[in-house]
């Protein structure tokens, strides 16, 4: 009897060791162009490297994108979120290269993506996003997206106002940066053909240059 204790407790406790893996994030192979010491975001069971590399590649074409002559991230921050929540963003002339193979490393974390019914890619019910609405900085922004995380009711339609005025002293919060660069970008060209250059007329373009003056 003694020994048949001794071996269901060996299997019980095999058991629980076989199922410790599940909760650990994912490595993914992938060759970094922003490797970086200092975290960014800390997030546990989440691949907080990857994600770090894609918020530094979204910042790169952003402020390739806005500000070319002289790279200023709070205004090209400013006309970004304005014309992403518009869609008018032409992403076929700001995606790069490399965002292209970040988007590709982001899509093997299949628990990140799904389709909401407003068009959203993102899965929040995925690990980073509860860690992004601990840490915003900006306390009422913060409690806001919280909300909308623990309610599962996070969309561009409750959040975006409220995004789009705290565009000031973004490029500092680095967890509020990760959300935008899944949501606005990585996400809005998940499955877009970036084939076709250009297609922003002239008066669109004159349009979003004016975005954000006031803030």
């Amino acid at each position: 009897m003694k020994f048949k204790f001794a071996l269901l407790a060996l299997c019980l406790c095999f058991l629980n060791c076989k199922e410790e893996p599940k909760t650990q994030s994912k490595t993914i192979d992938f060759d970094y162009k922003f490797p970086s010491v200092e975290k960014l975001i800390n997030c546990e069971g989440v691949n907080t490297d990857l994600l770090q590399e894609a918020v530094q590649s979204f910042e790169e074409d952003l402020a390739n994108f806005y500000t070319p002559e002289r790279p200023v991230l709070s205004r090209a921050y400013s006309l970004f979120i304005s014309e992403a929540i518009s869609n008018k963003v032409d992403y076929s002339l700001m995606v790069s290269e490399h965002s292209k193979k970040v988007l590709e490393a982001l899509k093997q974390d299949e628990s990140l993506w799904t389709t909401n019914p407003d068009g959203s890619k993102l899965n929040f019910s995925h690990p980073v996003f509860k860690c992004i609405g601990d840490n915003i900085k900006d306390k009422p922004l913060q409690q806001t997206f919280s909300a909308l995380i623990e309610t599962n009711s996070m969309s561009l339609r409750m959040f975006g106002d409220q995004l789009k005025r705290k565009t000031f002293g973004m490029k500092d919060d680095k967890y509020l940066t990760t959300y935008v660069a899944l949501e606005l970008y990585f996400g809005k060209i998940y499955d877009k053909d970036l084939s076709e250059k250009g297609l922003k007329t002239s008066i669109e373009k004159g349009h979003s240059n004016d975005d954000g003056q006031n803030h």
